[in-house]
């Protein structure tokens, strides 16, 4: 029986494709190899973006305190696949400064720049979101300040030490007007030297706007002759 052409055609396509699988089989599977690494190569260098996580971490003055949580922002970063993955345990962050005189309400703009990232970590940042954040601070506020004397002894057989007790007393009110209080003072009375009986004087309030308060409102006075000089 005579080939035709068309078997022998197809005879010859089968041997090929039995040649590419059969023949040459480490130089085929190096080339393979070697392409594979290419490929990882190229990625692991070619820029990526991803969406991460961005810590706020606002830094206030210590007569500030916030009442709501920081907010949660996101930034869009571009960088390699092993540069991004830094940032899956170690997220960039934005610090901004608020100072005392700030409002009860601030409204921060943001900015990509605002991000940063943290080192060693060799990217770009490309956006944040949301592009603004609200921060809103307690109204009301408390510090301590001392008690200064406004004292009157008689008589006045020499140097006097004037011990308070407590030394320091508790201003509470609205933030900007607590801030002003450096210090208070007793209200003027005229105490008695020597007298074993314990003084209770006032504090004086008498310039306090509303919404101002103090505690205690009454100190207890020791009066501690010292030796002359």
């Amino acid at each position: 029986m005579v080939d035709s052409p068309a078997r022998r055609q197809q005879s010859a396509v089968r041997r090929r494709l039995v040649a590419a699988f059969t023949e040459r089989l480490g130089l085929k599977a190096t080339a393979v190899l070697l392409a594979v690494v290419l490929w990882f190569v190229v990625n692991a260098k070619e820029p990526q973006v991803e969406i991460v996580p961005v810590e706020f971490s606002p830094v206030l003055d210590s007569s500030l305190v916030l009442r709501d949580p920081p907010p949660v922002l996101h930034a869009l970063v571009a960088g390699s696949p092993k540069e991004l993955i830094k940032l899956s345990s170690n997220f960039p962050v934005i610090r901004r400064q608020i100072t005392s005189d700030a409002p009860d309400t601030v409204v921060l703009d943001l900015r990509p720049d605002d991000v940063t990232l943290p080192e060693g970590v060799d990217a770009v940042v490309r956006d944040v979101q949301p592009r603004s954040v609200t921060l809103r601070f307690e109204s009301t506020w408390s510090r301590k300040v001392p008690v200064h004397s406004a004292l009157t002894i008689v008589p006045l057989p020499g140097p006097i030490e004037t011990r308070f007790d407590p030394e320091s007393v508790t201003v509470s009110g609205p933030r900007h007007l607590v801030l002003r209080i450096a210090s208070v003072r007793t209200t003027k009375t005229t105490v008695t030297f020597p007298d074993s009986l314990p003084h209770l004087v006032d504090i004086d309030t008498t310039g306090f706007v509303n919404g101002l308060r103090v505690r205690p409102s009454q100190v207890k006075v020791q009066l501690v002759q010292m030796p002359n000089p």
